[in-house]
């Protein structure tokens, strides 16, 4: 039984990871519900986080590539005007810098005050309107390559949210993204490529947290399935979105959102 809920929960991190429709909302109720604890819930999130991590950089290897390739050769021979590789690296380091601040000096604020249900309700709702707003306002027809540091600052600015519970990496950024005139699946190529950088670093925080904690190995089988399977069906996800991006909009993300809230206020109602 313990290996079927570590499948479960890694693919609810892979589905929830890359689709718009938040992780940490589907992770903190699932965990809820399922009585998860097994191994350490740190542990796991770790091990879910290598898992979706592994997904991006194999999934987008060549842009990766590029893109190191870029930054490394603004040391040698500059040229960030004229050289759309190193431009973009660049973005890319801009566009996580609001994240990554916000989940050094707020992380544990965030996790007594916005942890919650309600928190997941209310911005489930949120997200979902976003998202019919900008399929209705914002007529986007631009590609990656018509990015700019200022719409990376901005789109970085919104992905500094994503630690709150319900927010979604993938649809604050695709949003984002869409507002300025990138096309959805453009929006959505950027979203996943800066997501590497922040699922490694989060990744890399939470093991430093936990180095000197030992797994028996059970515990290391069930890890390692989790990982596994978080990052199979991460790759096939992140497939499935941006083909599906290519011909469809962002409501029926808004409508699972406003479902999902739905039923988790009822309960929370009823539970009262």
């Amino acid at each position: 039984m313990i290996y079927l809920l570590a499948i479960i929960l890694g693919l609810i991190q892979a589905l929830t990871e890359f689709l718009p429709i938040s992780s940490s909302a589907h992770l903190i109720l699932a965990r809820g519900i399922l009585d998860f604890d097994f191994v350490d819930g740190l542990t796991f999130d770790v091990g879910l986080h290598v898992g979706t991590l592994a997904a991006v950089v194999v999934y987008f290897h060549k842009d990766i590539r590029m893109l190191i390739g870029g930054m490394f050769s603004t040391f040698v021979r500059p040229d960030i005007k004229n050289n759309p590789a190193q431009a973009l690296a660049w973005m890319m380091v801009v566009s996580c810098v609001p994240a990554a601040l916000v989940g050094v000096f707020f992380e544990d604020v965030i996790e007594i005050y916005f942890r919650n249900p309600m928190v997941i309700v209310a911005t489930l709702i949120l997200g979902g309107a976003l998202f019919l707003l900008v399929e209705r306002v914002c007529k986007a027809a631009g590609t990656m390559e018509d990015m700019t540091f200022g719409r990376a600052i901005i789109i970085g600015l919104a992905q500094a949210l994503v630690l709150i519970p319900g927010v979604s990496r993938s649809g604050i950024t695709i949003s984002i993204g869409m507002a300025q005139g990138i096309r959805r699946e453009e929006a959505a190529r950027f979203s996943f490529l800066m997501a590497a950088p922040l699922l490694a670093g989060a990744g890399a925080k939470k093991a430093i947290d936990l180095s000197s904690q030992q797994l028996a190995s059970g515990e290391m089988a069930v890890l390692m399935l989790g990982v596994i399977t978080s990052a199979v069906a991460g790759w096939v996800v992140i497939r499935f979105l941006l083909n599906f991006l290519r011909t469809h909009g962002l409501g029926v993300f808004a409508w699972y959102r406003f479902a999902l809230a739905a039923i988790v206020g009822g309960y929370l109602v009823w539970a009262a």
